[in-house]
């Protein structure tokens, strides 16, 4: 028997042989030369546990079998574990050393052929255990007959042997784990490159169905886009299934799904075998066990990846944690691929709409250079169709034109620029230049010429029929005059009289009004000179003092002394003056009073006429600077007017480059407000 220090020396020695021996293949061959060299044996067979499976399977024969029908048989070889009713493999697991000879494994068919394999009667043995775990068995044909010795010689060989399979394996799996994890890891770089080659949706979807397939080993797969407002999943990328996409689709439309399910939880699923579950939809025939995960898009699910396989309990952890990694990957491409899809969906509709349109659309980006023309633009202003004008700058496509004038008072600070421009055919057009954020100008013109046309005409007949009808009235007053100079009519007789003279002047009123509307929104000369405010107001409220009198209205004229002068037409701005204060007057009540303000604020100058008198409601104020319209309440019936009045002053107002608002509530009064520019040291005559 061996002493202590001696079974230690051999086990160390046997630990420096082949300890530094890593891959287990090699590691075993080394160990069963050694053992054969430490031992009294002429074969020693090494059996391995398998690390998946419940079972012992061929390690390392020394001396190597001769033949190679021998040597396939061996590597073949597979002897259950746990299943097993022999007590010799109980004796293994439990650590047992043992025997194997002709008898004891009669019933035993695979332990017997071990002993017709090593051509011996008798095979001893011991089992390598690692902290109770059985890690091989060493079983060995001696040359002579055991004892203490050999036994304490296998004890320390057994131990040796265990702790260097052990080693090994632990060299093994981490060696095969950092080789999968760069694997995976160049496969995932190969992804994110692929992915990021292309932002088309199909190519994106079949990419992402490709690799889970190659990955997992599945024989189908799937993608379903989801919506989570709508809750609907639909398939949209399919691999391997019997039936088509569009049956599929119906299919999983009538029940929930598995992928429906992980759409809705947004929790990956493994169904080990997809009999067990009552949401599964059979698409492939063979399916036994399936695998779904959702992609997501920040925190929310885009869609969801399913793969199928035809083994029961198909998919591993691993395969979980690759598709949760390309998921990830892919939720970054699908979603810019939906936006892509979608972007690209809105910019055919807006190229076909601005095909389509009649109005000339123009956009030119910060660099002043055209990005977009549509073609109404081509044939409005005369340019070559087949030419590309797309990157060229304004300027050298409209050189010296009334549309590059109105484009360089945009480009000045006029913003939006809104004007009418006559183009090289005669046709005018309403022009609209607004600047964007990050993208530039866009310029929009409609044809306005059809509608100045049609305005010209209806000048002309008013200006026509006003005149006709000018010559008959005056025929009218003139016979008053000789029937009121010979006085042969009664008291009624003249009263009759002096209602028909009255009518005539208001007929002859509406036909000045109708006339000087026209001449207005024809664009009338202004001329412009500076005009001192104070004194049109004085001479304004002069001329109503009658009417101002005859009411026993108070006024009250607020005007500084140093007030700016305007830059306006005299004669117009009068005319806008006695209209707004003529109003007021006509519509406050006896023993009112009535307001004129005027102050200088920002180069402009804000006059206010107001009155405390009947006041203008919500709904009338809308409609109260239209043509012809009057306020229609039974307080206003005899009160006279064209209702053109207020329609005038704001054209006239606009004219002088100004602005007209009011503010009225009923019962209450109401106030106007003007806002006119100031005279400058040198004014002009513009056109208005």
């Amino acid at each position: 028997m061996l002493n202590h220090h001696d079974q230690a020396g051999l086990f160390q020695n046997l630990v420096l042989s082949v300890g530094t021996v890593l891959d287990l293949k090699s590691l075993l061959k080394q160990l069963a030369a050694q053992v054969n060299i430490h031992l009294p044996a002429s074969q020693c067979l090494i059996l391995v546990a398998d690390e998946d499976d419940p079972v012992l399977r061929f390690g390392a024969l020394h001396p190597a079998p001769s033949d190679t029908r021998t040597q396939q048989m061996l590597e073949s070889l597979s002897l259950g574990l746990f299943n097993s009713s022999s007590p010799i493999i109980a004796d293994w697991i439990a650590g047992n050393p043992f025997t194997l000879t002709a008898e004891n494994t009669a019933d035993q068919p695979e332990l017997g052929w071990l002993l017709t394999m090593m051509a011996v009667d008798e095979v001893v043995g011991q089992p390598l255990m690692n902290r109770d775990e059985l890690v091989g068995v060493i079983l060995l044909a001696l040359n002579e007959e055991g004892g203490e010795a050999l036994e304490s010689r296998l004890a320390a060989v057994t131990a040796a042997g265990a702790l260097t399979i052990q080693n090994a394996r632990i060299y093994s799996r981490t060696v095969h784990q950092a080789e999968a994890h760069m694997r995976e890891l160049t496969i995932l770089r190969q992804i994110d490159r692929e992915l990021n080659d292309t932002i088309e949706p199909h190519h994106v979807f079949q990419m992402t169905l490709d690799w889970a397939l190659r990955f997992t080993n599945a024989q189908a797969a799937s993608i379903g886009l989801y919506d989570q407002e709508t809750d609907e999943l639909r398939i949209i990328t399919t691999y391997g299934y019997d039936t088509s996409l569009e049956e599929l689709q119906y299919l999983r439309a009538q029940s929930s799904s598995i992928a429906h399910r992980v759409a809705r939880s947004g929790r990956a699923e493994i169904i080990p075998n997809v009999a067990d579950d009552k949401d599964y939809i059979r698409g492939a025939n063979q399916t036994q066990s399936q695998l779904s995960v959702p992609i997501r898009r920040e925190d929310r699910v885009i869609s969801v990846i399913s793969v199928e396989s035809k083994k029961l309990n198909g998919f591993s952890d691993e395969h979980l944690d690759f598709v949760e990694k390309l998921a990830a990957r892919a939720g970054v491409a699908i979603d810019n691929a939906r936006l892509f899809d979608t972007t690209a969906r809105e910019r055919e509709k807006l190229s076909h709409i601005l095909n389509n349109t009649a109005d000339v659309v123009i956009v030119l980006g910060l660099d002043e250079r055209l990005i977009l023309i549509n073609p109404a633009a081509f044939s409005a202003l005369r340019l070559y169709p087949y030419e590309n004008y797309v990157g060229r700058r304004f300027e050298e496509i409209f050189p010296n034109t009334p549309l590059m004038d109105a484009y360089k008072r945009a480009q000045n600070g006029t913003d939006p620029l809104v004007e009418e421009v006559e183009v090289a055919s005669g046709r005018i057009f309403h022009m609209n230049v607004t600047t964007q954020e990050n993208v530039g100008r866009i310029i929009v013109m409609h044809d306005i010429t059809p509608f100045k046309e049609m305005d010209r005409l209806k000048s002309e007949l008013i200006a026509t029929v006003s005149h006709d009808l000018k010559q008959p009235l005056a025929v009218m007053n003139g016979y008053i005059e000789l029937l009121l100079m010979h006085r042969k009519l009664d008291e009624n007789g003249l009263g009759f009289l002096d209602m028909v003279r009255k009518s005539i002047q208001s007929m002859r009123q509406l036909i000045d009004d109708l006339l000087d509307l026209a001449k207005i929104e024809s664009g009338i000369q202004l001329n412009m000179e500076p005009v001192d405010v104070k004194s049109l107001v004085d001479d304004c409220l002069e001329s109503l003092q009658p009417n101002i009198l005859g009411k026993a209205l108070r006024v009250v004229a607020d005007i500084p002394d140093d007030l700016p002068f305007l830059l306006a037409d005299r004669a117009r701005f009068q005319q806008i003056l006695l209209n707004l204060t003529s109003n007021a007057v006509k519509y406050t009540q006896t023993d009112g009073e009535i307001q004129i303000r005027a102050e200088h604020r920002d180069k402009m100058v804000h006059i206010v006429v107001k009155d405390n008198g009947m006041g203008i409601s919500a709904e009338d104020q809308t409609h109260i600077f239209e043509r012809f319209y009057r306020v229609r309440r039974p307080e206003t019936d005899n009160i006279e007017g064209t209702g053109l009045g207020l329609a005038i002053v704001k054209s006239l107002v606009e004219a002088h480059k100004g602005q007209i608002g009011l503010e009225s509530r009923l019962g209450e009064g109401t106030q106007f407000f003007l806002k006119l520019p100031v005279a400058v040291d040198d004014p002009t005559v513009v056109s208005a």
